[in-house]
């Protein structure tokens, strides 16, 4: 059966269009190479692709029966704008989330300039533009939207606190495999994290150094990123406010003094750099364990006001927790472990998913990228957690973590979460081993999620569970990168 769409390519011939935007949850298979050259990712259960005009006729589509076909008029950015939390919607649901959308962006520009352009403004941030963000295509998993490349820095500020935007990669990604598992993950590294899995073994040296970390020390760093403590003066970390280089400067600084080098890493401009700090073995190994957090975060609509206590200060917060540990102990690998604290992800994944395809690129192994995102809320009177991605995630990878935390937190209440999306997918994305580790169970319970009140001072924020789940990222490091404790 022929694209079920290809009534559309009599508009198509007529339409001036620079590229076009197929998506479709059909497999891969029969496509052209052009085609399968185009690819842009996995969006809630569809495979998305930006064709040029040479591939959209029906030889070049090959065999498809399901799926839309879009004609793009500029080559503004693409994203993918979905549930975070991941509530059943209808496509009616996603047109409605974006007349909000369309409504938030219209209240926050200004009336037009003398130059005739509208413009978008903070004390500390300022955007003009001609025109706003377009839909492209809906569907009952997402919105496509167009969005000019002067407002893509602050899209996340016109998004109800629900939605979250992935921003589409600026370089086509290798088509998933047909056979084994769906991201086209390496079938050695695979077996690798089962191996590892099928030998665990309680360790009490393990769990010596997890009991060091400390729930006081992780709150105290998560305030100064709030800028709560005394000796802060950080208002924002949004990717665009100037404090963020404030938490940049301060992180690097604490790093700096556990022995850890750091990097700052510069990935689209304008954007905030990130940091990359590596603690790299005396053997020549190049299969890198990469632990993550983002250290930008998101405020109420058009607010740059982003403290972040949980969304992402607590991820942030237990990469230091977990660097302090390994200091103190005199803790050594085998392969190299990488400590990212990514910027950009409010915006769409955009620092994660420029590294990782430098990674691709450069043809470095990654055994593992762990990424931790809001793990300090807790709903009064639930237990401590730890959850797991429901379908965002390489289940050997999530398989593993949760074995580790029977044995070393056995106080989490270990179990899945359907909430999207974090810098772990920018990985899988390109075929490297991933997971995340969130804070509940289920559906996002924060009431602050994506708030300006997103602060430590409040009923429900635990830095109990945030060390705990430091505990289990910890130790799943050390078995992932193999490790040493120098002196013993």
């Amino acid at each position: 059966m022929l694209l079920a769409f290809v009534s559309l390519f009599s508009i198509l011939s007529t339409a001036r269009a620079d590229s076009l935007l197929l998506t479709t949850s059909a497999p891969h298979g029969g496509l052209s190479d052009c085609v399968a050259a185009s690819y842009r990712g996995h969006y809630a259960g569809q495979h998305a692709y930006l064709l040029t005009d040479d591939c959209s006729s029906t030889a070049s589509l090959g065999v498809l029966d399901s799926g839309s076909l879009v004609p793009l008029a500029s080559k503004d950015r693409i994203a993918w704008v979905g549930a975070s939390n991941a509530l059943p919607s209808t496509r009616e649901d996603m047109l409605a989330a974006w007349e909000t959308i369309d409504s938030i962006a219209s209240s926050l520009l200004s009336t037009e300039t003398e130059d005739g352009q509208t413009s978008f403004s903070t004390k500390s941030f300022q955007v003009s533009l001609d025109r706003l963000p377009a839909l492209i295509h809906a569907s009952a998993s997402g919105l496509y939207l167009s969005v000019p490349s002067t407002i893509f820095p602050v899209l996340d500020t016109f998004l109800p606190a629900h939605l979250r935007p992935v921003a589409f990669p600026r370089q086509p990604l290798a088509l998933p495999s047909t056979r084994g598992n769906r991201w086209g993950i390496p079938e050695e590294q695979v077996e690798r994290l089962i191996n590892i899995t099928e030998n665990l073994r309680f360790n009490p040296k393990v769990a010596a150094i997890a009991s060091t970390i400390s729930a006081k020390e992780i709150l105290e760093d998560v305030r100064y990123l709030t800028g709560e403590r005394e000796d802060s003066d950080i208002e924002s970390r949004h990717s665009f406010h100037p404090d963020i280089m404030k938490a940049l400067r301060w992180v690097l600084r604490q790093m700096g003094a556990l022995g850890v080098d750091c990097s700052p890493y510069l990935h689209e401009e304008g954007f905030a750099p990130g940091l990359l700090c590596s603690i790299y073995p005396e053997s020549n190994s190049e299969e890198h364990v990469i632990i993550s957090a983002h250290l930008d975060s998101r405020g109420t609509f058009g607010s740059l006001r982003a403290p972040g206590a949980d969304d992402d200060g607590s991820g942030s917060a237990h990469l230091l927790a977990i660097a302090r540990a390994i200091s103190q102990h005199n803790i050594t690998f085998q392969h190299p472990v990488t400590f990212a604290f990514f910027t950009g992800e409010e915006q769409g994944l955009v620092m994660s998913n420029h590294f990782a395809h430098t990674l691709k690129k450069e043809g470095v192994s990654v055994q593992l990228n762990l990424q931790a995102d809001m793990l300090g809320y807790r709903v009064p009177g639930e237990p401590l957690q730890l959850a797991l991605p429901a379908t965002i995630d390489l289940p050997e990878a999530s398989y593993l973590v949760a074995n580790i935390s029977q044995l070393y937190a056995p106080e989490l209440v270990v179990g899945r979460t359907a909430a999207c999306c974090s810098d772990h997918q920018s990985f899988l994305q390109l075929g490297f081993p991933a997971t995340q580790v969130f804070e509940r169970n289920g559906w996002i319970a924060d009431p602050m999620y994506h708030n300006s009140g997103d602060v430590t001072n409040r009923e429900g924020y635990d830095a109990e569970q945030i060390k705990s789940i430091a505990k289990v990222t910890m130790a799943t490091v050390f078995e992932v990168a193999g490790w040493q404790q120098d002196g013993n």
